[in-house]
């Protein structure tokens, strides 16, 4: 078996011994073992699968707000509208077992232009989502066998697949290994730059406090005794479990974000953005349990947020806004007690602070998990070609754009 992690100068041999795989027409399925799989590519196919996929999302054994059917659709059409020319169109691959949905990966298709070169991209639908997922279901040995099977079979129709931000474990990753060596497709998978950190609720965060450095606790103790002088003023700190019948919050939580600054840069504030995306994750998401608020107000209005998911047994925190006029309060990174505390009353293990280096992360942490990337291409030359542009070309101008800054 070929190494976890696979070098650009290995991955020119990987597999050059596998016969290769017949090539399937547009539209049909392929057949591993028991399992066939069928490719998705239009909205009314898509809805077609819907309480199939919301079954196996519902019992999934670690439960992913990123995998869900509601997500899959509300950004699959939000970026479809953001790059109407970019010839983007579902590519949902769908595992059945005598005719039932066994599994499901959340795929896309794309095509990239860059230097004169056109890819065709397979991807997972786009950066919104922290944690990815190369498909749900309950066998992922015969579920990932069947998958890589269907895309060595239909290896003419796509260049590259680059498959990003994957929650993945070491055994979920060799499966896929395994079943990739079975085939004349080309690969590598490694980490992701940067790591996931997450805080241990095993305790009210008065206790949990009490673990930090001396430093820390003390910055975050002053600023507790900040906040709490200004509770005669009408400072109050809530939970909302359901922020879905709260009417018009969605308004609310983009007016406070659009003041939101990264370095003096003005990002783009993914709520304030795609309003409409949230209200119909809100609406989708939000009877099934999966959203969660704090929201910190003085009085009437709101001076801080944080929007989060409900994951089985994890707290997931996925964007945060504050009022800028009350920076010196920290009001957002001090909404986090109020949710350990709140995991903490509910039965919740861990809080899970998702993509970002932000250093009170790094300081308050317990623990970090990694994410991975596989990329995989196939042995056609215009595929090879094309990846090797994109994969090597783009990374070579992206060191020598850092330096020039």
């Amino acid at each position: 078996m070929a190494k976890m992690q696979i070098s650009r100068a290995q991955t020119a041999n990987v597999n050059r011994t596998s016969k290769s795989a017949p090539v399937l027409p547009p539209g049909l399925a392929t057949a591993s073992a028991d399992y066939s799989v069928e490719q998705i590519t239009t909205e009314h196919e898509l809805v077609s699968i819907r309480d199939a996929w919301n079954r196996l999302s519902e019992n999934a054994e670690s439960p992913n707000v990123f995998m869900t059917y509601d997500w899959f659709r509300a950004w699959s059409r939000r970026h479809a509208e953001e790059e109407p020319g970019a010839d983007r169109h579902l590519n949902v691959l769908v595992v059945k077992k005598r005719g039932a949905v066994l599994g499901i990966s959340p795929l896309v298709s794309r095509k990239v232009s860059r230097w004169g070169f056109t890819l065709r991209k397979i991807q997972f639908t786009g950066p919104a989502a922290d944690y990815n997922e190369l498909l749900l279901g309950a066998d992922p040995a015969g579920l990932s066998r069947a998958i890589i099977r269907y895309l060595a079979e239909s290896r003419d129709r796509w260049d590259l697949a680059d498959l990003r931000d994957l929650r993945a474990t070491k055994e979920s990753l060799s499966l896929v290994e395994e079943a990739l060596s079975q085939t004349n497709l080309h690969f590598r998978i490694q980490p992701e730059k940067g790591a996931y950190h997450f805080l241990a609720i095993d305790a009210p965060w008065e206790e949990t406090l009490k673990r930090l450095s001396p430093s820390v606790r003390h910055r975050l103790r002053n600023q507790q005794n900040r906040l709490d002088r200004m509770r005669a003023e009408g400072l109050r700190v809530r939970i909302i479990e359901n922020p879905h019948q709260e009417e018009g919050l969605i308004k609310k939580l983009a007016a406070l974000e659009a003041q939101k600054r990264v370095r003096g840069a003005t990002p783009l504030p993914i709520i304030a953005r795609n309003p409409e995306v949230f209200q119909s994750l809100f609406e989708g998401l939000g009877p099934k349990g999966y959203f969660y608020l704090a929201l910190m107000e003085l009085r009437e209005r709101p001076i801080a947020w944080r929007l989060g998911f409900r994951c089985g047994s994890k707290l997931w925190g996925y964007v945060t806004a504050f009022d800028r006029a009350f920076a010196r309060l920290s009001p957002g990174t001090m909404l986090i007690p109020a949710v350990i505390d709140y995991g903490y009353q509910h039965g919740y293990d861990e809080y899970d602070l998702l993509r970002g280096e932000e250093a009170y992360k790094m300081r308050w942490a317990t623990g970090f998990r990694q994410t991975y990337q596989i990329q995989i291409w196939n042995e056609r030359w215009a595929s090879r070609a094309r990846a090797g542009v994109y994969l090597d070309l783009k990374e070579a101008v992206y060191r020598v754009l850092r330096r020039g800054q």
